[in-house]
Parts: C-alpha cells; sequence; structure tokens
C-alpha cells in the first residue's frame, strides 16, 4: 500500500510540475509578445508612412535600412532563445525573415514605380530570395502569415512579369489568368496548388466578379482534392450568379473585342410614372478592381423609390490590362448610352446623377471636367456630363506619386494631367456634393479642400462634407451610416 500512496504521490507530483511549466510557457509567450509589439510598432509605422523615401533609395542603402530594422526583431527574438517553447521560437524565426525580405522581393518594382528607374536586385538579394523559395511548398507552413504574405507578392511580381510581355493583351481577367499560370509552375504540392488557387480565385470573384472566368471556375471545382474549398468557391460564385440574374444588363458599349455592360434597377413603372431620375454608379478599386456588383443592393432601394439606378462596368487594370484613361472613356460613354437610351427606359436624360467612390468618384468628376478623351465610337454630340455628381474619397489628383503606375500609358508623363480634377478646374452647371475623411491617406484631404475651394471660387455650385475621424472606406466603415445620411438628405433636396 505504501508503495502504491508513494506512486500516486509522484505522479500528481510530474503533473503538477507540467502544470506550473505551461504556465510559465504561456506567461513568457505573452511577455514576449507584447515586447514584439512595443518594439515593433513604430518600426511599421515607420515603413508604412515612407515608402517613397526608402524606395527611392539605391538597393544598398535600401538593404541595408530594412536589414537594420529586422536585426532590432531578431535581437529581442534571441534574447528569449531556450525560454520559448521551440515551435512558437521557430515561427517567430520564419516570420520575422519573410516580413522583411518582402520588401526586398519588392524593391525593385516599388523602385521604378517611385522613380522610374529600371533595376535588377544584385547577387546576393537574388540569392537570399531564392533560398526562401524553397519553403513555399510545405503545406505545414501556410498558417503563417508572413510567408503567405510573402507568397502572395511573388505570385504578383511574376505574374506582372507575364502581363508585360504581351501574353495576356486583349484577353478579360488578364490578372487572373497570369495569377493561375503563376501558382501552376510554382507549386508542384497539390494540397498548397489548391490552397492558392481557392484563395485567388474567391478574392478574384470577390473584387472583380465572375464574368468570363467559366474555365478557371470549373477547372478548379474539377481538379482540387479538397471539400472545403470547393464549397467555397460554389458558394461565392452562385451568389454572384445569382445576384446577376436579378435584374437586365445591356451591352452599352464593345471595344477592343470587351463587351462593357450596363446594370439597370427599374421602378414599378404602374407606380412611378413618366420619366424619372437616374443614378449612374462607378465602383472604386483603383482603376484596378472592382465590380458593378457592389452596387447592386443599393441600386434595389433607389429603384423601390422610383429611381431607375444603374451600376457600370468599365475597363480596369486587373481585367483588361487597361490604365484610368480608356475608365475616362467609358465612363462618358455610359452617360452619353444612358441619355442616346432614354426613352427605352423612362429616363430624364435632364436629371442624372453620378455617384462614385475612390477611383469611382474620380470618374464621376470626371465624365464633367475631362473635355477630350472620348471614345471614338462615341456620338460626340450627346452630352456626358450628369447634371449632378456625388463622390465619396474621391481621387482629385491623379499626379500623385501614389499613382506613378499611370504614367507607364504614355512616355508623355504630363498626359496624366488631362484626367486629374486638380488639374482641370473650370466653370460648370453641374453640382458637386464631395464627401471626405479627414484622416484619408489614400487620397488625402488636402487634395479635396483644394478642389473644392479652386472650384468655389468659380462660383460653382459644390458642397464639401467633412468626416473629422474618417478614413479612406467611409461608404462602408463605421462612417457609413453618416455619409449615408448626407447622401440621402442631399438628393432630397434636389427635389427630383
Amino acid at each position: 500500500m505504501k508503495i502504491k500512496h508513494l506512486l500516486l504521490l509522484l505522479l500528481v507530483t510530474i503533473q503538477s510540475c507540467k502544470s506550473q511549466k505551461s504556465i510559465d510557457v504561456a506567461s513568457t509567450k505573452s511577455t514576449f509578445l507584447q515586447e514584439q509589439i512595443e518594439i515593433g510598432t513604430p518600426i511599421w509605422n515607420y515603413l508604412r508612412s515612407n515608402p517613397y523615401t526608402l524606395n527611392s533609395l539605391n538597393e544598398t542603402d535600401f538593404t541595408h535600412k530594412i536589414d537594420s530594422l529586422k536585426s532590432i526583431y531578431e535581437a529581442q527574438l534571441n534574447t528569449y532563445r531556450g525560454k520559448l517553447d521551440k515551435t512558437t521560437f521557430n515561427d517567430e524565426t520564419l516570420s520575422i525573415n519573410y516580413a522583411f525580405d518582402k520588401f526586398i522581393l519588392e524593391y525593385p518594382q516599388n523602385h521604378e514605380n517611385f522613380t522610374g528607374e529600371k533595376i535588377a536586385l544584385s547577387k546576393k538579394n537574388q540569392y537570399r530570395l531564392s533560398e526562401n523559395l524553397k519553403k513555399f511548398n510545405d503545406i505545414n507552413l501556410l498558417s503563417n502569415e508572413a510567408l503567405t504574405d510573402y507568397v502572395a507578392s511573388y505570385i504578383s511580381i511574376e505574374s506582372n512579369k507575364k502581363l508585360k510581355n504581351g501574353t495576356y493583351d486583349k484577353l478579360d481577367n488578364q490578372q487572373l489568368a497570369a495569377d493561375w499560370n503563376t501558382i501552376e509552375t510554382t507549386f508542384t504540392n497539390q494540397d498548397v496548388n489548391d490552397f492558392w488557387k481557392q484563395k485567388y480565385l474567391y478574392n478574384h470573384i470577390d473584387n472583380l466578379g465572375i464574368k468570363n472566368i467559366d474555365k478557371f471556375y470549373t477547372g478548379f471545382i474539377t481538379s482540387c482534392k479538397t471539400q472545403e474549398y470547393t464549397s467555397k468557391i460554389r458558394s461565392i460564385y452562385d451568389l454572384s450568379k445569382k445576384a446577376r440574374a436579378s435584374h437586365p444588363i445591356e451591352i452599352y458599349k464593345k471595344v477592343d473585342g470587351f463587351e462593357l455592360e450596363m446594370h439597370l434597377f427599374l421602378p414599378d413603372t404602374s407606380v412611378f410614372k413618366g420619366n424619372r431620375p437616374t443614378i449612374v454608379y462607378f465602383h472604386g478599386g483603383s482603376w484596378s478592381e472592382g465590380k458593378p456588383d457592389w452596387f447592386f443592393e443599393t441600386a434595389k432601394e433607389y429603384a423601390k423609390l422610383g429611381w431607375v439606378a444603374t451600376a457600370v462596368e468599365y475597363r480596369i487594370k486587373g481585367r483588361q490590362g487597361t490604365y484610368p484613361f480608356e475608365a475616362v472613356k467609358d465612363a462618358k460613354s455610359a452617360i452619353r448610352w444612358l441619355r442616346e437610351n432614354s426613352k427605352n427606359y423612362n429616363i430624364d436624360p435632364n436629371k442624372i446623377v453620378a455617384i462614385g467612390n475612390s477611383a469611382g468618384g474620380h470618374l464621376s468628376i470626371a465624365t464633367t471636367l475631362v473635355d477630350h478623351w472620348n471614345e471614338k465610337t462615341d456620338d460626340t454630340t450627346i452630352s456626358p456630363i450628369p447634371n449632378v455628381v456625388i463622390v465619396n474619397s474621391a481621387v482629385y489628383d491623379v499626379t500623385s506619386n501614389s499613382n506613378k503606375w499611370i504614367t507607364e500609358y504614355d512616355e508623355n508623363k504630363d498626359l496624366v494631367k488631362e484626367i486629374s480634377p486638380n488639374n482641370l478646374i473650370k466653370k460648370t452647371v453641374t453640382k458637386f456634393l464631395l464627401i471626405h475623411g479627414e484622416q484619408d491617406r489614400n487620397c488625402p484631404y488636402s487634395t479635396t479642400v483644394y478642389f473644392y475651394e479652386k472650384m468655389k471660387s468659380l462660383g460653382n455650385n459644390v458642397e464639401l462634407h467633412s468626416i473629422k475621424e474618417g478614413s479612406h472606406w467611409i461608404w462602408y466603415d463605421k462612417n457609413s451610416k453618416e455619409v449615408a445620411r448626407i447622401t440621402r438628405e442631399y438628393i432630397e433636396k434636389l427635389d427630383y
């Protein structure tokens, strides 16, 4: 009996020690992570706030700067060697490496975007990045966010190389096609391959839509071995398909082999008689992504109130490989089409309201201020100018460093001024409602104020509503109700 008691006491003691050790490990990890946040916050704030300054450096100075910041993280991690559990320590080592090497990976493209100078990485940095490729097919590392972020950048860079060589010219969904090809050639592990395909296909459907993607969708559903992924893709695809089937879709323009859609949401003519006011919605997305679908639910609500509500598909970088110049042409064509077809849809051609967010806001303004950039097939006797423009977080300065990529369009780098609102200030009868967050880092608030003051000084009918704590995404973040209220009250005052 005494031996049994001794064994039981020993077992309790062992379990107690294990429990205490688990508590100590958890406490150590918590302390480590808190310290990491404290040292990391100023580092990441610096990196986010100085992309132009950093990427304009030469490669040697840039690499030194990134590695010096990386070493701060590494030094802190090394003080916990032997204190953190092995899994955490290895995962943190991996995270630090990929998080900072991502800046090296992206440097050539960012440097060219900001300076116009094309460079190739040194052999030392090329070797450094090639070593990172060796972990790409390890399914066990996909839970590491820093690694997956790095891989996403790698896919983007390799895809852009394919896009620039002209392989996908004149094809729809060019970015998806290039990404798909890069994934196919990079990930030999079937599970990893499926992971990245579902990730990119879902993102494309979510942000660019399902139009003309059947070969990608069907191919993935057929080949994917993971039920979770196929269910996820089927779900979002079916929702998008159902949304597109809920209303009439007309082709308002055919250009370069692309058929551009006008999505129409029509009021009940038994309730709302005669010609109706019309809202034309241009989605945002940096002229690179976005889809008319984002406005479908709002358009339905406008239609219930007696409006003809429309959502416009226009050419974007991620699908047609185009630049904002083509998007401006499309926006003007869309409004001309509505006026030309006004009798078919009971549209009052003198009560057209253009609404847009971000890049869509830019296009809404451009329809009024851009004199040139008309499609050759347009009937230019029909006005593309809306009666009212309402914009949220619009792009007013297309010449800024963040829009440097647009200058790839033509050797004449000043050409972009022809579609930049702050370079096109003039007298107009169009009414403007500008809504902008004062904390917007994507489209600085100061550019809105400049536009407002210059337009106002010419006697234009323009209102500016500032969202004091608003960042860029005011139309759907915590400020969305305030933005909706401002918009609703403004439209009610129009008495359309």
